[in-house]
């Protein structure tokens, strides 16, 4: 995908989530300084380790903000009564270094400033970071999103494209 189409994306995925109210680009200036440099630190040993991370981060970035929005409810495991969006039959094949990625940053997070950076904003960072890293444009991004505590399959039907859907279909879900 050039890198119009990245930005397209980003952009058209991210609009609707960052007109929430509290969200800004100095969002962890005080909570947490040193947020920006860590992630990107983490970020850049993963994509070099594992160069399929950047795809694999944008799309697992997709398939959360496509449902009820960037939420990080795709990170959200299963419990023995629910079933979570990450195990829907079209999440199946999500990567695992994407969510490997996210857990590392919050891990790296967690010891520098405890309780405090969420994990969709974790995955917001990490995607804008991997697409200006494998050549797409830099998009500012605004932090400040909140956890969704709660994931269901049942959520993921008919927002995520499938090859049998027309594009008619396809289009309505954007």
């Amino acid at each position: 995908m050039n890198s119009c189409g990245l930005r397209c994306l980003f952009i058209l995925l991210s609009f609707p989530y960052l007109l929430q109210a509290d969200l800004s680009s100095d969002y962890y200036s005080k909570t947490c300084p040193d947020f920006d440099q860590t992630l990107v630190q983490v970020v850049t040993d993963k994509q070099i380790a594992a160069p399929t991370t950047a795809a694999g981060t944008l799309r697992l970035f997709f398939h959360d903000c496509m449902v009820d929005g960037c939420d990080a409810s795709i990170l959200v495991a299963s419990t023995s009564g629910k079933t979570s969006e990450r195990d829907a039959d079209i999440n199946h094949s999500l990567p695992g270094d994407a969510f490997d990625l996210i857990t590392r940053i919050k891990t790296a997070l967690e010891l520098k400033c405890p309780n405090v950076v969420s994990c969709s904003d974790i995955l917001v960072g990490a995607t804008r970071s991997l697409v200006k890293m494998v050549g797409g444009p830099r998009i500012n991004v605004k932090y400040g999103r909140k956890d969704s505590l709660d994931s269901d399959m049942n959520r993921v039907e008919g927002k995520l494209a499938r090859p049998n859907m027309t594009m008619d279909h396809i289009i309505s879900i954007f």
